[in-house]
């Protein structure tokens, strides 16, 4: 029986449904759980004591999580997101918990990371398996919790490949067409899409007849960073299906200041769009992507035409990106942790 907890339920929604379902095609009786309800799982408790931040609610969690676990007769525990793994791991539930950690909270060497850090190193004693998904975070949990099971899963949560469909190559008509770049994500200060613009002005000055889509929300939408006096130059779509739009597309552009494994980038990696970003945390570690230094437009306008010309490394199969490949993976570790079968300290990378 596994219980898999996350702080609210729209990340249920987001990352755990197909795998979900997966486990449960290969017989697992799975309870979801989370801080409010989550939309499509038929059959998911809510858990009020769980918050999306730390809140003043969480001091019931301890008996909320034990009574969860005892009522459901839960043998395993999966978490995911930053304030349910941290409440489940300090409950003490009686069962092995394992940490799913989409992306620790900090990047780089900055003092306001350090209680954040600080409460990461008091739980590792508390946790029996670590899956990661980026470099950064391996390396951290390697020096920090190197006796506990470890698994790194390289494509993240994976997708559904029958949705993000690999599509034969199309390289850019140099001379023929514009150059069509795509960006997704949330306008906001870490996402940093004004870079994105100025990459788009760059590589007009350099007489490339280049477009931009920009699709997502955010604080900084309507900021005059997220947008050009040019026009046609950048297009803002909101929050739009991005599939119709990598699939007309040559490059997708990451900017962010760091990750953790971005979801989007293996999305359109699936459908055989190439990838470029700053080498910064998360993005560093997409399949195949073309890295240049962070805030180094001109470097990351070489990175696009590389990638827009076909030149850069060849993408994975688009099945070793598959939400299946992902569940099996993370079943058989949390199958392992639970029977005390994983040999302490051993990397699971897959």
């Amino acid at each position: 029986m596994i219980g898999l907890l996350t702080s609210v339920g729209e990340t249920l929604d987001a990352f755990f449904l197909e795998i979900t379902e997966r486990w449960r095609e290969q017989g697992a009786v799975v309870e979801p759980a989370a801080g409010s309800l989550a939309e499509t799982f038929d059959r998911s408790a809510v858990l009020p004591s769980i918050t999306r931040k730390p809140s003043a609610r969480n001091w019931r969690a301890r008996a909320e999580l034990r009574e969860w676990v005892r009522d459901k007769g839960i043998d395993v525990i999966i978490t995911n997101t930053a304030t349910a793994s941290m409440l489940v791991r300090a409950a003490g539930v009686g069962v092995p918990v394992v940490y799913f950690c989409h992306g620790l909270h900090w990047n780089g060497n900055h003092l306001a990371d350090l209680p954040f850090r600080a409460v990461e190193r008091a739980l590792v004693p508390r946790t029996d398996g670590i899956v990661c998904i980026n470099s950064a975070d391996q390396e951290w949990f390697d020096r920090h919790a190197a006796s506990t099971p470890r698994l790194r899963l390289l494509g993240g949560v994976g997708l559904d490949t029958e949705r993000f469909v690999r599509r034969p190559e199309t390289p850019w008509r140099e001379g023929e067409e514009p150059l069509r770049m795509v960006w997704c994500g949330e306008f906001s200060h870490r996402k940093n899409p004004a870079a994105a613009v100025q990459l788009a002005h760059h590589l007009s000055d350099r007489g490339i007849d280049v477009t931009l889509d920009m699709l997502g929300s955010g604080p900084l939408f309507d900021d005059p960073s997220s947008s050009s006096p040019i026009e046609g130059l950048v297009r803002r779509h909101g929050v739009a299906d991005p599939v119709p739009h990598f699939e007309r597309s040559h490059v997708l552009v990451q900017t962010a200041r760091w990750e953790g494994l971005p979801r989007v980038g293996l999305e359109a990696i699936a459908i055989g769009l190439p990838a470029v970003g700053f080498d910064v945390k998360g993005v560093r570690d997409l399949p195949a992507v073309q890295l240049a230094p962070e805030d180094d437009i001109a470097r990351l306008a070489d990175c696009v035409l590389s990638a827009a010309r076909g030149q850069g490394p060849a993408l994975p199969a688009a099945e070793t990106l598959s939400y299946v490949h992902a569940a099996d993976t993370l079943l058989e570790f949390a199958e392992f942790v639970r029977a005390g079968r994983f040999p302490r300290g051993r990397i699971y990378a897959a």
